[in-house]
């Protein structure tokens, strides 16, 4: 028996190739009545050959683009719900409105008050006479007909009629801006949709009073493309990277769509030991649910290289047949 181990040995110095390596390994767990089988397993694994060849399989779940909790932003009482779950809205599109009574009063007074012009316009006239008896004075004062504090008093009431006539334009303006403010308040009591979306919950009914501690009134999801969610062990991460081609396989259709792996978490989770690897997915036609359970399928590169144009989703790497010392296949 020992003579047979130097004999081995003596081989096995000889032995450059991993798959020379392997096989003499195995003749010596024969002869030590170990199965071959964990050594070979061991062995496999770390070559790097079978890495490029090994297809990781990871169980995750898909989530939309965005989820919006469309609030309201005032309070009062819901008056009026103008969707219903399943609905697909476009951004601007009014979700519900609250009680606005005293709103659009405010803007009905605002508005008119805006409109007058009596004020302005008669401090506008005041200020051209003021300007023509100016004029008047002076040539009077030149053939002195005039006298001097005539023409400064002429002139005081001149700036004074100026003076009017910029507050009354400035009362204006003021008017104008009220008017906008008003308007602004009326249009916070309607709740409208952020972005476009399809409605997934609604968490209030009409004539429910909608406080500060709980203004949310729907539940919006972006479901242009949904985000597929995995946990990767940590001592997996270093074989991905972003922008590693990838495979997701949906439970809910039996569809899989090519991919890419669009960021991973520069943290590990302390509890689950996993890093949160996440993968965009096409839904422009809707087709797709968000929450459906998922798998990821990230393939070696010699994979990559030979899927090509057949897609395959997997491909398990052809094993060496071993042999016993006596030429016995095991």
């Amino acid at each position: 028996m020992i003579q047979r181990m130097k004999i081995i040995g003596k081989r096995m110095s000889i032995v450059k190739t991993p798959l020379a390596v392997l096989a003499v390994s195995s003749t010596i767990a024969w002869n030590m009545g170990v199965t071959p089988g964990l050594v070979f397993n061991a062995a496999f694994a770390q070559n790097p050959s079978f890495q490029q060849q090994q297809t990781l399989v990871y169980d995750g779940f898909t989530e939309p683009e965005h989820d919006v909790m469309v609030a309201a932003a005032e309070v009062g009482l819901l008056m009026s719900v103008n969707v219903e779950v399943g609905d697909r809205v476009e951004a601007g599109h009014e979700i519900g409105r609250l009680d606005d009574d005293v709103q659009v009063s405010a803007v009905k007074i605002a508005a008119l008050q805006a409109k007058m012009r009596g004020n302005q316009d008669a401090a506008e006239v005041e200020a051209d006479l003021q300007r023509k008896r100016v004029v008047m004075v002076r040539e009077l004062a030149g053939k002195n007909m005039a006298r001097p504090d005539e023409l400064r008093r002429t002139e005081a009431d001149l700036e004074i009629s100026e003076a009017r006539l910029l507050a009354a334009k400035e009362q204006t303006n003021l008017r104008q801006l009220e008017l906008e403010r008003y308007q602004l308040q009326l249009n916070r009591r309607q709740i409208l949709a952020p972005v476009g979306g399809v409605i997934a919950e609604l968490f209030r009914e009409p004539g429910e009073y909608v406080s500060p501690s709980d203004p949310v009134i729907a539940r919006l999801l972006v479901m242009e493309r949904l985000i597929g969610v995995f946990n990767v062990p940590a001592e997996e991460i270093s074989r991905m990277q972003v922008g590693t081609p990838a495979r997701v396989f949906l439970r809910s259709n039996g569809k899989t769509i090519d991919t890419k792996i669009s960021s991973i978490a520069p943290d590990i989770d302390g509890e689950s030991g996993t890093v949160r690897v996440r993968v965009e997915l096409d839904n422009a036609g809707h087709a797709l649910r968000a929450g459906d359970r998922c798998t990821l399928s990230i393939m070696g590169a010699s994979q990559i290289k030979s899927s090509g144009a057949k897609h395959s989703v997997s491909q398990t790497p052809q094993h060496p047949r071993l042999t016993s010392p006596e030429g016995m296949p095991r």
